[in-house]
């Protein structure tokens, strides 16, 4: 049987993790995509909402409920992940490898968990609380906040560089 953590946020020992620890999250996430992230940096803003955790997400909703909550590709926002760091953030959470760049920019600073991919009903039923913080013009992609409860992830990048996704030389 694989061994779970459960983990409270905010996280306050990102180097106590290690590569590889599957973890059940509880707290508050931040939730935010492409647009959001566009947006959010080019405001006045000083800090994401929540336990300074961001997930990489465009959830489907139906009024108040959370059908799905699949994560969207890191990748993809790598080229965010400065400034969402110089925020406060010390937790990142999508699917997928980090890029290089991406990875350098994470080392020392926090750590990327991904989230199963495809499972999004999963982890919607994981979301017990959600709001819209800002952007709500943008639909799927506003600002939001998750309180999530028994939230499965995976480390996939340890505050120590260690990745899952990179051979060990």
């Amino acid at each position: 049987m694989i061994s779970q953590r459960r983990i409270f946020l905010p996280l306050k020992s990102p180097e106590k993790l290690r590569a590889g620890d599957f973890l059940l999250l509880n707290g508050s996430l931040a939730v935010a995509r492409d647009s959001t992230l566009r947006k959010f940096l080019s405001s006045s803003r000083k800090s994401f909402p929540g336990d300074w955790a961001v997930f990489y997400c465009g959830p489907i909703l139906r009024g108040s409920v959370v059908l799905a909550a699949g994560p969207t590709t890191s990748s993809r926002m790598d080229w965010a992940l400065a400034g969402i760091l110089s925020r406060g953030v010390n937790v990142v959470i999508g699917k997928g490898a980090l890029s290089e760049d991406g990875s350098a920019a994470l080392m020392k600073r926090g750590v990327y968990l991904e989230a199963p991919g495809g499972a999004g009903a999963l982890l919607a039923s994981r979301v017990t609380a959600h709001r819209t913080i800002a952007y709500a013009q943008l639909g799927a992609q506003a600002l939001r906040l998750f309180e999530v409860r028994d939230f499965p992830v995976i480390v996939s990048q340890d505050y120590k560089g260690r990745n899952i996704w990179r051979k060990k030389s």
